[in-house]
């Protein structure tokens, strides 16, 4: 019998983000008989931690804080130690700090996922310069996106055969459309009414998801409708500054901040409706796991929502920044309950037709034996 192969996936942090969110799905479905997967965090443990080890997935915390950079020699110390035959590195501190160790290591399997075409990458042509060379002495790179895959090949001139496109996914047998009573309960242990449309954004609450232009859109639409709230499930560095502007915009009645939400399930089923406004993104998550349980969506046109989504079908698409679109679209969400309904519907079918979680883990597993095989 064939020893299964030890993979360990290498992450920043395992706080709030699609991308620590997408690797719990892709280490739970892991085929066990071929992989044995564990996680190491570069720095703290995060909210995600003890998810992984209620599913019995070995974490490694490199360091307790960012700063000094422990995580640094205790990662080739784990490398050395651990006996893995695949690397797989996720988010770009990873990419960039520890994948370069395990590259002048010699490790002969080393796997980059790259989650977003990350704007800050070309306002910073040193991290682009970095992230591009060490890119080249991986073996594969997975891109969650078409655009994602451009900009690697375009911006950091990978060459095409390097670079993989292979989407995100949901288990749609967890994210499903809410019964009534189900999205009673899930308001109910959230603290929101009942009785209301409840429009929902989720993630963490950083400049690239733009909560900002979210709450100028609850602004102009929030005295039209009397029964509307919404609800912001996430953390991040703008948090205070978000509620201060909710704050001065007379909002503190209409939007709830409602911070870390483990169970996204639940939030899901809450909602009459999902807001997006990010400026750029790769496949999000929130995305998939809204249109898995049949929400109505309205999100910016941008890279990899652009590329799951159809305009007017299974969801609103968007121009970032159009303030005056984006209320149009959430008052036809909102007024039109036909329409809202289609849209979710359609949805889900979108996801159970392109982007279950276990075929697109296959997918990477394939990878993994293509780099094995040409050791």
């Amino acid at each position: 019998m064939i020893s299964p192969k030890r993979v360990l996936h290498v992450i920043d942090t395992l706080d709030l983000g699609g991308a620590q969110t997408f690797l719990l799905g892709l280490v739970k479905c892991h085929n066990k008989l071929r992989y044995l997967p564990e996680v190491a965090c570069m720095h703290g443990r995060g909210v995600y931690t003890g998810d992984f080890e209620k599913n019995g997935i070995t974490v490694h915390s490199l360091s307790p804080s960012k700063y000094p950079p422990h995580y640094l020699p205790n990662f080739l110390r784990l490398m050395r130690s651990g006996g893995y035959d695949i690397l797989h590195f996720h988010l770009f501190g990873a990419n960039l700090c520890a994948k370069p160790l395990a590259i002048m290591a010699g490790h002969p399997a080393i796997i980059v996922h790259d989650q977003c075409n990350d704007a800050s990458r070309d306002k910073n042509p040193l991290l682009l310069g970095a992230d591009a060379f060490w890119n080249r002495f991986s073996n594969h790179v997975i891109a969650v996106s078409e655009s994602t895959r451009r900009y690697l090949i375009d911006r950091e001139d990978l060459p095409d055969d390097l670079v993989t496109m292979i989407p995100n996914g949901i288990d749609s047998n967890v994210f499903k459309p809410a019964t009534e009573r189900q999205k009673r309960d899930s308001r109910n242990a959230l603290g929101l009414p009942e009785d209301v449309v409840l429009i929902g954004g989720f993630g963490r609450l950083v400049p690239q998801k733009n909560f900002s232009l979210f709450l100028d859109v609850a602004a102009q639409i929030i005295h039209q409708y009397p029964n509307l709230i919404f609800a912001i499930a996430g953390t991040g560095s703008e948090e205070k500054e978000l509620k201060a502007k909710a704050s001065s915009q007379g909002l503190c009645n209409s939007v709830c901040f409602l911070g870390h939400v483990s169970d996204r399930v639940s939030f899901c089923h809450a909602l009459d409706g999902l807001l997006i406004t990010s400026d750029f993104e790769g496949t999000p998550m929130t995305l998939l796991e809204a249109m898995s349980s049949g929400i109505p969506i309205v999100a910016s046109a941008v890279d990899g929502i652009a590329e799951v989504c159809t305009d007017g079908q299974d969801a609103i698409l968007v121009a970032p920044h159009n303030i005056d679109h984006f209320v149009s679209a959430l008052k036809r969400v909102i007024g039109e309950e036909g329409f809202a309904w289609k849209l979710g519907e359609n949805a889900r079918g979108t996801i159970l037709g392109r982007y279950e979680i276990l075929g697109l883990v296959r997918r990477i597993e394939a990878l993994y034996e293509m780099v094995l095989g040409e050791q």
